[in-house]
């Protein structure tokens, strides 16, 4: 724990120096993918490498390589010359439901030479389509802006890149933006399912998110049948599905606010959260349970639930204040909590390039977003025990 704090610590003192070494930003760069022709036979080990060229000033950089984890496993992320220099961090089963293997790195000195960014190395596990894409690939130079980059892939490797807000979306898809798995572009026949509530069938952008939330017992509809997708979540209800995503565990001491005597309805759920330090009051005597809980807020107590400690998504904060154009508008108490949400893929943009942390988080939205957390983090808690 140690150890991470003073990397974390480190980092941020580099992206501060960063900011007082302004340098001009690369233009025509290329980003060259190399993987093999096809897919090895079962049993057999690949490398996939990331490239550089035309570089003039290279100071951070996050690379997601996406995979269907069915088909293959990656084995290994190895730092390329370019990077060998700087601070980094790596992960080869980077998100869940979705496996990317991601390498992030940073560096008060930017690197001006052409050469290597990463090596990932994959084993076959059985034949089918490994779905490898560069689903993400964020450079910049070292004023934090966006490094101008093109892209040569080979045919093994798709390419779905996006910026450093993230390729998942919590919300409807923006104009132009590539539909999520599952939706159906213009002139396409779509037959609709309908699903455990009334008003969310298989033309709702959160439908799979909702269904597979109520199936887990995270969220329950209204007793007209309804879900009501685009209400808001109140504090409250926030806390109840926090409770359930975690098993309903038991507290010792009862919450005191004077604003939830008749909160019998998630009165264990608010005991829980407050006695580990979950959630905060809005005062010292107020909780405001039927407050709207809004995106930052949201993504704090997850934060603090996953014990509230920083890791690579430092390295990218820059890029992220830069990528967002509302960023001015988050409370510095959330501001580590958000990246780490944008860096982890729980939530990303809402359109116009804004991440919206005051706005309301609707049920849809935080019935997406636990779901992330649970099969990211809660997946591997329960492996690691």
């Amino acid at each position: 724990m140690k150890r991470n704090r003073i990397l974390a610590l480190s980092v941020v003192l580099l992206l501060a120096l960063q900011l007082l070494t302004p340098l001009a930003c690369a233009a025509g760069a290329t980003v060259t993918v190399t993987a093999p022709d096809k897919l090895p036979a079962v049993g057999e080990t690949f490398t996939i490498t990331v490239d550089l060229s035309g570089n003039t000033g290279l100071s951070a950089l996050q690379l997601k390589l996406g995979y269907d984890d069915s088909i293959v496993e990656c084995t290994g992320v190895e730092n390329g010359d370019l990077v060998g220099g700087m601070l980094s961090a790596s992960n080869p089963h980077g998100t869940r439901g979705g496996t990317g293997a991601i390498l992030a790195a940073a560096s008060t000195d930017a690197v001006k030479r052409d050469g290597s960014l990463v090596i990932f190395t994959f084993k076959v596990k059985k034949t089918g389509d490994a779905k490898l894409s560069l689903a993400e690939s964020v450079l910049s130079d070292a004023s934090g802006k966006d490094m101008s980059v093109s892209y040569a892939l080979p045919s093994l490797v798709s390419q779905s890149t996006g910026s450093g807000s993230g390729s998942t979306a919590e919300g409807k898809p923006a104009d132009g933006e590539k539909p999520e798995d599952g939706e159906k572009t213009d002139g396409e026949q779509e037959e609709v399912q309908t699903g455990t509530f009334r008003d969310v069938n298989s033309l709702h952008w959160a439908f799979a998110s909702v269904e597979r939330a109520a199936e887990r017992g995270l969220v329950t509809g209204y007793s007209d049948g309804t879900f009501r997708p685009d209400a808001p979540v109140t504090r409250a209800q926030f806390v109840l599905m926090l409770w359930r995503m975690c098993g309903q565990p038991a507290a010792v001491k009862a919450a005191a606010f004077e604003d939830t005597a008749d909160g019998g309805w998630y009165r264990d759920a608010l005991n829980w959260a407050v006695e580990n330090g979950y959630v905060n009051g809005l005062s010292d005597t107020r909780f405001g349970p039927n407050a709207p809980i809004t995106r930052q807020q949201a993504t704090a107590i997850l934060f603090r639930l996953n014990g509230g400690q920083s890791g690579a998504e430092l390295m990218l904060s820059g890029i992220y204040d830069q990528t967002f154009t509302d960023s001015a508008s988050i409370a510095s108490w959330a501001k580590d909590a958000l990246w780490w949400a944008v860096y982890h893929e729980l939530v990303s943009g809402v359109g116009g390039s804004r991440i919206a942390p005051e706005a309301n988080a609707s049920r849809a939205q935080i019935a997406a977003i636990l779901l992330r957390y649970a099969d990211k983090f809660m997946t591997e808690m329960e492996e690691a025990a």
